[in-house]
């Protein structure tokens, strides 16, 4: 562990090993190093999308307990995840436990909390790694025996998560598989966006000038579109799939 005196050396030097790294061997390495010294036990880098199985355009590193990972990954509840949709709304490294000053927290977000504590996430830092036309990531460290002390790497996880998210892409296959994600048409995008500000359907139908059948039918076609179970999904996989610009969500709705 580190103090104030040595963290800035320390993170020059893990950026320029960063730069550096020319194979994923390394990259795991440096994370693993880096994970302990800020005293965390895990460690996620990877885009928000379904990781079932291998992509070569997708960064994909993560040293979670197998529960956590069979959630995230096998179930494919990414998308509902507390720490993945505070990633739409913060525009930099945030605590677990500030998590509720950022979005709004329901039953189900507490109780994937618990599972998360008793599998040893008992905090985290989570970094947002957002590049312009590309799909959203994030990297995380988490479960720490000194909880109380996380704030504290908040800034050297925000730049090595940064850099470390730079290497894994620079690792990744040089001729990538594109895949071209669901269109929303215009209004069905303009109710998609109200109901990221909150709006129930009644309310995006007195903003938009249409029926509330008409939104009903907006919604539950871009939940197809996107195999979103309800609106919480919706947004979010909107966001991930690069249909909802962030900045159309932080606005406030005219």
């Amino acid at each position: 562990m580190f103090d104030s005196q040595t963290w800035l050396p320390f993170v020059d030097a893990l950026v320029g090993s960063l730069r550096r790294t020319t194979s994923r061997r390394e990259l795991i390495a440096l994370l693993d190093a880096v994970t302990a010294d800020m005293g965390f036990r895990y460690y996620a880098l990877a885009h928000h999308d379904d990781l079932r199985a291998p992509h070569p355009d997708r960064v994909d590193i993560m040293v979670y307990p197998t529960a956590i990972t069979e959630r995230l990954v096998a179930q494919r509840r990414y998308r509902r995840d507390p720490v993945i949709r505070g990633c739409i709304v913060a525009d930099s490294a945030f605590l677990w436990s500030n998590l509720g000053n950022i979005i709004h927290l329901d039953r189900r977000d507490r109780d994937t909390f618990e599972l998360g504590t008793r599998e040893g996430l008992n905090e985290g830092i989570t970094v947002p790694y957002v590049r312009l036309g590309e799909c959203m990531g994030s990297c995380t460290f988490a479960g720490t025996d000194r909880p109380e002390t996380a704030e504290r790497f908040l800034g050297i996880a925000q730049m090595v998560g940064i850099f470390a998210f730079q290497a894994a892409r620079r690792l990744l296959s040089p001729r990538p598989i594109v895949v071209s994600p669901p269109r929303l048409h215009p209004r069905p995008h303009d109710c998609v966006v109200l109901a990221g500000h909150g709006l129930s359907n009644k309310e995006i139908a007195r903003a938009l000038g249409l029926t509330p059948r008409t939104v009903d039918g907006y919604m539950t076609e871009a939940r197809h579109l996107f195999d979103a179970h309800d609106r919480t999904e919706l947004v979010v996989s909107a966001v991930l799939a690069g249909e909802v610009g962030l900045h159309e969500l932080r606005r406030q709705p005219e």
